[in-house]
């Protein structure tokens, strides 16, 4: 007999409408926790009950939007944290994730910025490689999720990165 509530359960977890759920984790701004955090999203995106190519398609933009902040991190010569904010509602899942750098939210790079911006903006040619190499993985994290923003925070150099994706029942 399958108890109440669970009659559409997808591998153990409850795929009905879910309640609102937020969770925060953090960790080093180090690539070897990166897979934390791709574990994490997945765990959030199997109890929100995603399908697995979709729990994939949100692992890969997470390690994505991860591997970033933390490249502005250490590009800055800081250290620091990737905060990873998870909001389940409904049918959808956002995962947001930012670089910071210090616990009190210090600037990464105080004497100069740490900026993202799109290729086609005006800069010395040996400068311009990694700008639009970011740039260009930070577009790729888009073809993973439903929704995607980022930007560069001004304030402190840090990147915010938000990925939302839907299921679709």
């Amino acid at each position: 007999m399958i108890p109440r509530g669970f009659e559409t359960a997808v591998s153990g977890y409850q795929t009905r409408e879910m309640s609102p759920a937020t969770s925060e984790l953090r960790i080093p701004a180090d690539a070897a926790y990166i897979v934390v955090a791709k574990r994490a999203a997945a765990g959030f995106a199997a109890v929100a009950g995603f399908g697995l190519e979709a729990i994939d398609d949100l692992t890969i933009a997470v390690a994505q939007a991860c591997e970033n902040a933390i490249s502005l991190v250490q590009r800055a010569g800081a250290t620091g944290q990737v905060r990873l904010a998870f909001k389940l509602e409904g049918q959808r899942l956002e995962i947001q994730v930012r670089s910071v750098c210090g616990r009190n939210e210090e600037p990464c790079a105080p004497d100069q910025q740490v900026a993202v911006a799109p290729a086609a903006a005006p800069r010395s040619a040996p400068e311009t490689q990694p700008v639009a190499a970011t740039d260009l993985a930070l577009r790729m994290m888009g073809l993973f999720v439903d929704d995607f923003r980022y930007r560069v925070d001004e304030r402190t150099g840090g990147l915010r990165v938000r990925l939302t994706k839907y299921r679709i029942s």
